[in-house]
């Protein structure tokens, strides 16, 4: 069989009955938790315990070889409800954090969740039609987004994330070519991706000045006494990278802080004990980084 007609046969001629389904959910749990301990942060192979590009293809998957839209909705749901927890069930026992661990989950319980209308409406892409296009736009603009976010980290760590830039420029062009046979679909989703794709590019670059700083007072400041092996639970941002690390020292802990442009970045902070919420950005007219505890 030829690359062609194998992924024509990928993208809609897959008879995916429920066993197989879940035999496809496990295989993915099983391998991104192995990913994600055996792989470096930073390697493209981590991401996909990290962020959601990865998890494009096999919902996309899904959602093609399904024949009904709320069976896709069911079959997507069910994916992410076995694939997601399993890939913290396999780590427990051989992580530090233990069942810590699952402080992650929370965020993907609520993909999890979104799974099921999205794929829903997913579905209609089978329906070859503009409204077709404009559906698969979501996804190829997420991951030609995340690329471009990619890029920047690349050029300043090489080769830091360069399979997943190319598997989400990849992935765009045969995603349009093998779900749609029809031009005006296939032109829907190519425009608006190019169009938020220019966009995007345009916004990180004006906002890619990179930053590190090492702070050994926050904690002092917030009369935070931090106890056990605390770790950072969770961090994210309004758009960009950024990162917060725990390092242990003389003095108690020193927060390790990277991040791009003026981008706000929450992140929380967990002990043995407590939960800890913070913000950070850059302070532009004061050339500081600003760090605040939240309630």
């Amino acid at each position: 069989m030829n690359m062609k007609k194998f992924l024509q046969k990928l993208f809609g001629g897959i008879n995916l009955t429920w066993p197989k389904l879940i035999v496809f959910a496990v295989i993915m749990g099983i391998y991104t938790a192995l990913m994600a301990m055996l792989v470096p942060d930073g390697n493209s192979f981590h991401d996909i315990a990290v962020t959601m590009e990865w998890w494009v293809l096999p919902a996309i998957l899904i959602i093609v070889n399904c024949e009904k839209p709320l069976e896709a909705a069911l079959k997507t749901f069910v994916f992410f409800l076995i694939s997601q927890p399993l890939v913290y069930f396999i780590q427990v026992p051989f992580n530090g954090m233990g069942w810590g661990l699952f402080g992650y989950y929370p965020f993907w319980f609520k993909v999890t969740l979104l799974t099921f209308p999205a794929a829903f409406i997913g579905w209609y892409m089978k329906k070859d039609k503009w409204y077709s296009g404009v559906i698969l736009s979501a996804m190829t603009s997420l991951l030609a987004t995340t690329g471009i976010g990619y890029i920047f980290n690349t050029i300043e760590h090489f080769p830091n994330h360069l399979v997943s830039i190319i598997y989400c420029f990849i992935t765009i062009p045969i995603f349009i070519i093998f779900i749609f046979k029809d031009k005006k679909p296939r032109i829907t989703a190519s425009v608006i991706t190019i169009v938020i794709a220019i966009i995007y590019l345009f916004m990180v670059i004006n906002s890619t000045a990179p930053y590190e700083i090492r702070n050994n007072t926050v904690f002092s400041e917030n009369n935070i006494t931090l106890v056990g092996e605390p770790y950072v639970s969770y961090w994210s941002s309004e758009s960009g990278k950024g990162s917060v690390e725990i390092i242990p020292s003389d003095e108690g802990y020193i927060l390790k802080i990277s991040g791009t442009g003026t981008n706000k970045y929450r992140f929380d902070i967990r002990d043995e004990e407590n939960e800890y919420h913070f913000e950070y950005y850059f302070d532009k007219d004061n050339n500081t980084v600003v760090i605040n505890r939240l309630p």
